[in-house]
């Protein structure tokens, strides 16, 4: 099946395989996928151009929030939160500057 991602509006980014990125402020987005989630911790910055661009914290320890506990995120999982994160980013036109 072939991978197929909307953007809901200018803070929402989903696919077709089941994970949704949404801006939730200024300095927060929320990852979902099947029911769990991850929050990390954004800023933005303006450019020489006063363009803003964004850096997008990672945090120390990467846990699933869901309803029945939290637990850890695989490092190959994380790999491919981060580029589901830049992908979201590209299509709303939101320029990262640093993941950190």
């Amino acid at each position: 099946m072939e991978e197929t991602i909307k953007t809901i509006n200018d803070k929402t980014v989903e696919s077709s395989l089941n994970w949704r990125i949404d801006i939730l402020s200024i300095d927060s987005l929320q990852y979902t996928e099947r029911g769990k989630t991850i929050k990390l911790e954004i800023e933005d910055r303006p450019d020489e151009r006063g363009e803003l661009e964004w850096i997008i914290h990672l945090p120390k320890n990467w846990t699933w929030n869901n309803k029945n506990n939290d637990e850890s995120v695989t490092t190959e999982k994380i790999a491919e939160i981060l580029n589901r994160i830049s992908l979201a980013f590209w299509k709303l036109d939101m320029k990262i500057k640093e993941i950190v």
